[in-house]
């Protein structure tokens, strides 16, 4: 089974609606049932990325109470919050997308 663009680039990367949508036409049918597991599939890593996020938040959160880990822990934190903010903006392009593609 060939990757599409999205499942064969890495978890950090952004996704685009062009991509979601190339990707919807290319199940090849209009099975509502068919299209919600292939936008579940994108969605997917999204998921698995806002749970990285809510540890690297966390565990930025804990190092930080220590002065000397602070160092690490507010690295941390931030690098949580970018995670979580880039898993937000790919599950929101991806609903847009499934959206604007049942419309048409």
């Amino acid at each position: 089974m060939a990757l599409t663009a999205v499942e064969g680039a890495g978890p950090f990367s952004k996704i685009d609606k062009q991509t979601v949508i190339g990707i919807l036409k290319a199940v090849g049918s209009r099975d509502p049932d068919m299209l919600h597991a292939q936008k579940q599939k994108l969605l997917a890593p999204s998921k698995n990325l806002k749970t990285i996020s809510y540890v690297l938040m966390g565990g930025g959160g804990l190092l930080t109470i220590t002065v000397f880990a602070a160092f690490a822990g507010i690295p941390l934190g931030l690098f949580g919050i970018w995670v979580w903010r880039r898993s937000a903006r790919n599950t929101a392009v991806v609903e847009a997308a499934f959206t604007e593609f049942l419309a048409s």
